[in-house]
């Protein structure tokens, strides 16, 4: 119970989330070149910043969707390795969850 909570608190923190949400833009744009990732970063903060955190608050997501919006985002990031190193990251998520 206790870890619960401690996972709990931990996504309350804005600090926190941003960079979770950094390691994985990270990852997704590793494949890219350095130019291209440079390119790539400077777009993403223009666009977050350009985000409406008014509107996003008011939007409720279904369970369903967060589901699917997950498995695409861990397919976008396996596509294109190598099937041992998908499969390896996938066994290890697996425990994970």
């Amino acid at each position: 119970m206790q870890m619960l909570k401690i996972s709990q608190d931990r996504v309350a923190d804005p600090k926190y989330v941003a960079e979770e949400i950094a390691k994985v833009v990270k990852i997704l744009i590793s494949t890219m070149s350095v130019e291209a990732q440079n390119r790539a970063k400077l777009n993403m903060r223009s666009r977050v910043f350009r985000l409406n955190p008014q509107e996003m608050s008011q939007k409720k997501t279904p369970a369903g969707a967060s589901i699917g919006t997950s498995i695409a985002l861990i397919k976008n990031i396996l596509n294109g390795r190598d099937g041992f190193f998908i499969k390896m990251v996938m066994e290890e998520l697996v425990k994970q969850l």
